[in-house]
């Protein structure tokens, strides 16, 4: 069994990975029967260190595969992330905390992977609720009373999340329940600390100028992370402050990664005038249409540095601007633009 991380392309490479590889944890011989009469496979994420595949298996089960490229021998050895991806959330099941089921951990050269299992009717919860539950009040009060259930129960049980975001929590539509998804890092305290209650805020910033803010303190002293709405109010204020600090370390990872042309970000096209990157949604779906609408407000600038900064910032700060940039236009002869949704009808150079 010699495929590489880079090797693993389609479901024909999928299944033959799941076929050979060795399967530890739960019942291997019930996945393999799973598998083996065929599965389809979609990659759903990527980058440089990790993949996921959506594989729909025969009998209408649906699993997600994550696959992991190799990090040396050493650190394999002392930090196999598979492995322990797998055992934090089997931890987190114990605990009856809501998580998805993973099912298995495995090696193949050179890298290896974890195998989960898909809860029918589950989106991303920011995807939910920018998609859908902002624009009703009733959808957002229930998605608020369940993250703070969620959160009050990580807090109960003294839970260290070290990447607790909506990115990486499921909402579940027929149940309106929320599961935890991406477990890696999470482990139980001996104690509650201020520090990890600062880290169960980062999802209710993420709403911060998008749901109302007393309902954002009500939520957070509903999670017993706050006595009264002034105590919430200065935890939130410390996640906004972590936010940055992480944003202002990882500054050249992140801009980067938006810069790249695609990205979760963003996606840049080639036009007429240049390279033209378009704005994804809140939810990190790309656009209907990758075309700049005639009515949109253009801000010129001498440069293409000279837009940059005002295009990274607007994906990173925490809350949104209120009127982002949809897109991004660098010409040929070296100028750039910024195109605004607001202001309509008017230029600004």
């Amino acid at each position: 069994m010699r495929e590489k991380f880079s090797e693993i392309e389609n479901g024909a490479d999928v299944r033959t990975l799941l076929m050979q590889a060795e399967l530890n944890g739960g019942d291997p011989e019930l996945l393999r029967r799973s598998i083996e009469p065929g599965i389809e496979a979609e990659l759903v994420k990527q980058n440089p260190k990790r993949k996921v595949y959506r594989l729909d298996c025969a009998g209408g089960r649906t699993l997600y595969l994550k696959l992991f490229a190799g990090r040396g021998p050493l650190i394999s050895h002392l930090r196999f992330y598979p492995r322990l991806e797998y055992l934090a959330a089997r931890r987190l099941e114990k605990l009856q905390l809501p998580v998805i089921r993973y099912l298995a951990w495995g090696r193949f050269l050179r890298g290896g992977f974890c195998l989960s299992e898909g809860i029918p009717g589950t989106v991303p919860a920011r995807q939910y609720f920018f998609q859908t539950a902002r624009h009703r009040k009733d959808l957002a009060a229930s998605f608020l009373t369940e993250l703070a259930e969620v959160t009050r129960r990580l807090r109960a049980c003294r839970i260290h999340h070290p990447d607790f975001h909506l990115g990486n929590i499921l909402w579940s539509a027929p149940e309106g329940k929320l599961y935890l998804a991406d477990p890696w890092g999470v482990h139980r305290r001996l104690l509650r600390t201020r520090p990890d209650a600062v880290l169960l805020c980062l999802p209710w910033l993420e709403l911060r100028g998008c749901a109302e803010e007393a309902a954002l303190e009500d939520g957070l002293c509903k999670a017993g992370l706050a006595e009264a709405r002034a105590d919430a109010r200065v935890l939130l204020d410390r996640a906004a402050a972590l936010h940055e600090r992480r944003v202002r370390r990882h500054w050249n990872k992140l801009s980067a990664r938006i810069l790249s042309g695609k990205s979760k970000f963003a996606t840049e096209i080639e036009l007429g005038e240049g390279r033209c990157s378009f704005r994804h949604t809140e939810w990190f779906a790309p656009p209907e249409k990758f075309e700049i609408d005639p009515g949109w407000r253009r801000q010129d600038f001498a440069s293409e540095e000279a837009s940059r900064p005002a295009w990274i910032e607007s994906f990173l700060l925490l809350p949104p601007p209120d009127d982002p940039p949809l897109a991004r236009l660098v010409r040929k002869d070296g100028t750039s633009a910024l195109f605004y949704a607001r202001g309509r009808g008017g230029n600004a150079d």
